[in-house]
């Protein structure tokens, strides 16, 4: 067992295939849980990366920020909430598998027992599916491909 992780490629398969099985719990946990982090740009702008609904949505929002660090945000998914794709407050210029790019407008809605302000902004949407799979078939060609045997080269003297 030793002889088989000899070498970088089965290394850096194991890496990999880990990396895919780590996204491959954020797939499903974003079923059920909304989860995400909010960082400041400035004192007039943000980025956020979200886990939801299959996919992770980077937004960036313009507007007056009521933080100075970075925010973290986890609660279940409910029935007040929108399907990333049936948002309200995004308006989409182009979607397809699962993919969208498009931006947010002003607005404020209930959700639950809070209201929620929604400020100007873009967002791309990226589902997990292509990132678990090109990582699974990159851990696999690492881990499964034969590695090559380094033939020893003649130097030849002058």
């Amino acid at each position: 067992m030793r002889e088989f992780f000899k070498g970088w490629r089965r290394k850096a398969g194991i890496v990999t295939l880990v990396t895919a099985l780590m996204f491959v719990s954020a797939w499903v946990r974003s079923l059920t849980f909304i989860e995400g982090v909010s960082i400041p740009l400035g004192m007039k702008q943000s980025a956020s990366l979200v886990s939801i609904d299959s996919s992770l949505v980077w937004l960036t929002q313009r507007g007056d920020q009521s933080f100075l660090f970075p925010q973290f945000t986890s609660r279940r998914f409910s029935d007040f909430d929108d399907r990333v794709f049936e948002n309200p407050f995004f308006e989409w210029r182009w979607k397809s598998c699962g993919f969208g790019f498009g931006v947010s407008i002003d607005g404020t809605k209930q959700v639950g027992n809070q209201m929620i302000q929604m400020t100007p902004g873009t967002l791309a949407v990226i589902p997990f599916w292509p990132i678990t799979a090109s990582l699974t078939l990159l851990a696999a060609y690492l881990l499964l491909a034969k590695t090559r045997v380094a033939r020893p080269t003649n130097v030849s003297e002058k």
